[in-house]
């Protein structure tokens, strides 16, 4: 980062000095924890939301190798249209199954595996819900209020500027639960008939 303050200045040379004794202005220092902060909550969640979903993974994974054809599983759903669903967590799960398994036309075990694949795609949203709801966005946000209150005048002291200081400023908007639940969403799952 190239330095705004002329620090040969002698009128300079001990803030020069104090700045030497750190990694950067404190005003990057606050938005560099703000950013970690935020960036462990992420990984946070999306660590714990992938962990839960291993058995959704491996209940689709199952279910596609018996059908061997997405199209098998039509007469199965309420609606047609929900195949796209099946599919859609297909490609976002990507299972991979440890041992291959034979197609099947038998209604009865393509039925149970579906069966299978619904419920614990249910158990995984109600756990994963309940995660959102409970998860402790304190530190995140008291660090966003922080920043959002001192940045600019932390900025300013480093850069005796207040024009410049406020040049590209974006507050942070508190991290809320709905905005994970965004971000990391439950399931959609499909009906049977």
């Amino acid at each position: 980062m190239e330095s705004a303050l002329p620090l040969g200045r002698p009128e300079n040379v001990e803030l020069g000095h104090l700045l030497s004794h750190y990694d950067a202005p404190a005003f990057v220092r606050r938005d560099r924890r703000v950013r970690e902060a935020f960036d462990r909550l992420l990984d946070r969640c999306g660590r714990q939301r992938d962990e839960w979903l291993d058995m959704v993974r491996i209940r689709i994974g199952v279910l596609h190798a018996l059908a061997g054809d997405w199209g098998s599983l039509a007469p199965l759903l309420a609606y047609e249209e929900q195949l796209h669903i099946l599919q859609q967590l297909h490609v976002t799960l990507e299972p991979k199954l440890r041992v291959p398994i034979k197609p099947t036309s038998s209604p009865r075990i393509l039925r149970h595996a579906l069966r299978e694949l619904i419920d614990s795609s249910e158990r995984f949203n109600l756990r994963w819900r309940q995660f959102l709801e409970e998860i402790d966005l304190t530190e995140v946000n008291d660090l966003r209020e922080g920043y959002n209150r001192y940045y600019l005048l932390e900025k300013e002291c480093a850069l005796r500027s207040a024009r410049l200081a406020r040049q590209r400023f974006q507050p942070f908007a508190s991290v809320t639960r709905e905005e994970l639940a965004a971000r990391f969403p439950v399931l959609a799952i499909p009906v049977c008939k």
